[in-house]
């Protein structure tokens, strides 16, 4: 029964990657999707979406009979409170992202993100949901400002191996004085970034999630590194080079957030 209430998160997160195809809000950019280009808003959408999948649940346990709604209801709302600031956070995120202001209600959020507005389970279904909903809401998938720290370790263990990939490739471009500068840069960047991956790869291998993309955080770093690949042409490498100087190139600087869209009058 544990294994119930993260089904319906996830069901719930699937529809996002279909959200592309819903019409934008007057006089505001098109935002849709998923937003692989920047991990913050990527995982706050993650994030929204385990809360909202989490809320529904508890809207719905209302339903039961005193006596069984009770009990996740107590849960959810202690939940809750531990969990404003991050929900909160992820909402106003979002909102910038989305409509380029930071009061989108959760409801709008959530329409973006072309989210459920209501759970439709039989009662056979939600009956030992709404039983498992105390037990699961402890469970480290639901401490969302735990699990938000550890997708920034992961966008960064993304953005070094992405960084090494683009350096091997690049190298055999360079020659002479272009090979020097590069070389000189790349040490730095090394220097300045290679202590903060390792402690972060250290906090993942110890804190790595029961529903991460891997048994263990070796066997996904592994992957990854298997998987990444990288080319280009010499201008593209001078310019990944260069690069590598910018304030972006640095792995603190992975949660950076998107430039803002031109604000949308908020609904009257």
């Amino acid at each position: 029964m544990r294994r119930l209430l993260p089904a319906l998160c996830a069901g719930l997160l699937a529809v996002t990657a279909t959200a592309q195809d819903s019409a934008p809000l007057p006089g505001a950019e098109l935002r849709n999707g998923y937003a692989f280009d920047y991990p913050l808003i990527l995982a706050q959408q993650r994030l929204f979406g385990i809360a909202h999948g989490v809320e529904l649940l508890a809207a719905a346990c209302r339903a039961l009979p005193p006596e069984a709604a009770a009990v996740p209801e107590a849960a959810y709302a202690l939940w809750r409170v531990r969990q404003e600031a991050s929900i909160a956070a992820a909402r106003s995120d979002l909102s910038e992202y989305y409509f380029g202001r930071a009061d989108a209600s959760a409801q709008e959020v959530a329409r973006k993100l072309a989210l459920k507005e209501a759970l439709d389970l039989a009662p056979e279904q939600l009956e030992p949901a709404c039983a498992s909903l105390p037990e699961a809401l402890q469970q480290p998938r639901y401490d969302l400002g735990a699990r938000f720290h550890l997708e920034e370790l992961m966008a960064r263990a993304v953005a070094a191996t992405e960084t090494a990939a683009r350096e091997r490739a690049c190298r055999p471009l360079f020659t002479g004085e272009l090979l020097e500068l590069h070389d000189v840069r790349y040490q730095l960047w090394q220097e300045i970034n290679q202590p903060l991956l390792e402690q972060g790869n250290r906090e993942l291998a110890e804190a790595w999630p029961p529903d991460a993309p891997a048994p263990t955080f070796e066997q996904w770093y592994a992957e990854l590194q298997g998987r990444t690949q990288a080319g280009g042409r010499l201008a593209q490498c001078i310019d990944f080079s260069e690069g590598l100087k910018r304030p972006e190139a640095g792995l603190r600087n992975v949660f950076r957030k998107p430039a803002p869209l031109q604000s949308t009058p908020s609904p009257q």
